[in-house]
């Protein structure tokens, strides 16, 4: 049920900046989910210093741990990282500030993962990743076939209602 709302929230229109550029980012779950289960490890390292004993508050800290790292990557990729579309090409903000760009005409491979939900777009020596949950996916989507001449069957995406 939460992959068809965060693909249906897909759907929607991007942002757009000033100068008329997508703006496409994760919704807003991916933070939000982030920050809970940050906190839930909080509280998961507290009970393990005040409460736990000797091997529950190992097993508790490893965990708190996993859950402060893996949660801390989702909010940063859902309210750091972007992808924005302009008429040259496709720049991506990572979640860690730094800028990846290709050029329109730079693009040589597209194709669609499965498993990850991530479209791949490659050239030559850099790669930009697009999840599928971006807010206007669709519209990224749509300006790559104008622009590459690939269809979305030939990129590997999957027909979904």
């Amino acid at each position: 049920m939460l992959m068809a709302i965060l693909y249906a929230v897909s759907k929607k229109k991007p942002k757009e900046d000033g100068h008329g550029n997508m703006i496409l980012q994760l919704p807003k779950f991916y933070p939000i989910f982030g920050i809970l289960v940050i906190i839930g490890g909080l509280g998961l390292l507290i009970f393990a210093f005040f409460f736990g004993k000797e091997n529950d508050a190992i097993l508790a800290s490893i965990c708190s741990l996993l859950a402060f790292l893996t949660d801390l990557y989702l909010f940063a990729k859902g309210y750091i990282s972007y992808i924005k579309v302009t008429d040259s090409g496709i720049i991506e903000t990572s979640m860690f500030g730094k800028q990846n760009e290709i050029k329109w005409d730079e693009i040589n491979d597209l194709s669609f993962g499965k498993v990850s939900l991530e479209l791949k777009i490659a050239a030559s020596d850099k790669n930009i990743k697009a999840h599928m949950h971006l807010i206007g996916f669709d519209n990224l989507i749509t300006r790559l076939e104008e622009k590459t001449g690939k269809s979305k069957s030939e990129m590997g995406i999957p027909e979904l209602n």
